[in-house]
């Protein structure tokens, strides 16, 4: 500015030297109306250079948003942006198809604490976000997926949460945790059948070796008292072989009805013939342990097709437990009706019972409820799983009611017609 006045004030001097002085104001003032037109002029670029700066920030947020939001969306991952502050920002189509089932669609603004309380009922919102924030990985459950949760932090303080479903893996490893749990049975039940059969086989084998060195050795001399003892001790030996015999049986039993080997030959059977042959086998097992069996209960027509030895040895095995369960001067009770298109026998006792948290597991195989009752009572445990697994194979259905001390009495439902007369295979 000053440079332009000095400018001014030589051009306004006289030829004497002197300065003119409206000369010099109208000089001055034209110089100020130049400047305030350039100043004009420069405000008005600034301002366009303003405007122009500001423009071009908001195409390159617009862009870093289209950028952003086409990136979300090309990500099959359900993915938020949630501010510094904890309220939306941007939601892809992944969340939004999370969120729909359950009748809302979240938008820019809302609160993140919301949001989860309604796709995560059941979890405390609040204490999910910071645990998120706080950079932990969370496993949540929505609707009936199962989803995994991460947060991670941007550089402007605002966070990506991103939901994975990993449902697939969850069962997975369900499926294994089945699988082991499975194999932890299967091996429990290997130690049991070990422990059970080295128990039931080492007694009677112990009667037949020792038994039969005594006869052998004709330990008790020749003479008539002593051949009478050796009868007595062929008689231990048979019944100790019978016995050894029985549980060989048993097993193989079990082991062809689990393997599917099993084979039923159906024919037209007299149920009322083969419950009064399997009371013959049990009544001297009966009467030694002094249980009295009372008279059959039997009503309508009692045929039906089934395979006469699976019947039967239904039940025996039924007959056995209930006498072997039962005190003395105890009583066992069988009764027989049709029931429409299936015939229904049940076995009846008033013997020990079985404790309700025991009841379920009376069909495992080697289950005799507790090692007191093991102990006192020989057998493997394995009739009732082959009684149920004979009863299935015809079609039929078994259930057991039971009261401690009371008594125990098992239902058995059979059709009375097979679905092929002919050879069955389980």
């Amino acid at each position: 500015m000053h440079k332009l006045l000095s400018r001014q004030l030589r051009s306004t001097r006289r030829a004497d030297g002197s300065l003119d002085a409206e000369a010099l104001i109208a000089a001055v003032e034209r110089s100020y109306d130049e400047f305030d037109r350039e100043r004009r002029l420069n405000d008005r670029l600034v301002k366009l250079m303003e405007e122009d700066l500001d423009a071009a920030n908001e195409k390159v947020k617009r862009l870093g948003e289209l950028r952003l939001s086409e990136t979300l969306e090309s990500t099959p991952v359900a993915v938020l942006l949630i501010s510094a502050k904890c309220v939306l920002q941007n939601i892809n189509l992944a969340m939004l198809a999370i969120c729909a089932p359950f009748g809302f669609s979240p938008r820019r603004g809302d609160a993140f604490a919301e949001i989860l309380g309604k796709i995560a009922p059941e979890g405390d919102a609040g204490g999910i976000i910071q645990r998120l924030f706080g950079g932990e990985d969370i496993e949540l459950r929505i609707s009936r997926n199962w989803y995994l949760s991460r947060a991670r932090a941007m550089t402007d303080g605002s966070f990506a949460v991103s939901f994975s479903d990993i449902t697939a893996l969850k069962d997975r490893e369900g499926v294994l945790a089945t699988a082991r749990d499975a194999a932890e049975s299967a091996n429990r039940l290997k130690s049991k059948f070990l422990a059970t059969m080295s128990h039931e086989l080492r007694t009677p084998l112990n009667a037949i070796l020792g038994f039969s060195e005594v006869i052998h050795a004709r330990g008790l001399g020749d003479g008539k008292e002593a051949w009478a003892r050796y009868v007595d001790y062929a008689e231990a030996i048979n019944s100790s072989g019978q016995h050894l015999l029985s549980l060989i049986c048993e097993v193989l039993d079990l082991s062809k009805i689990e393997s599917g080997s099993y084979r039923l030959r159906v024919e037209t059977l007299d149920l009322s013939q083969i419950i009064r042959e399997s009371l013959s086998l049990v009544r001297i097992q009966a009467d030694r342990a002094k249980v009295r069996i009372l008279p059959v209960k039997t009503s309508g027509d009692l045929s039906l097709d089934a395979d006469y030895r699976a019947v039967k040895q239904i039940l025996v095995n039924l007959l056995s437990n209930a006498v072997k369960f039962t005190p003395e001067h105890g009583e066992v009770e069988i009764a027989a009706s049709e029931e429409g298109g299936n015939i229904a026998f049940s076995v009846r006792d008033t013997g020990i019972g079985i404790p309700p948290e025991q009841l379920q597991n009376v069909f495992e195989p080697f289950h005799q409820g507790d090692a007191q009752i093991a102990r006192r009572f020989e057998g493997t445990g394995l009739g009732l799983s082959i009684t149920l697994g004979l009863v299935r194979m015809h079609g039929g259905e078994l259930t057991v009611e039971s009261e401690p001390n009371v008594g125990t009495t098992v239902n058995v439902s059979l059709p009375r017609r097979a679905a092929s007369p002919a050879e069955c295979v389980a």
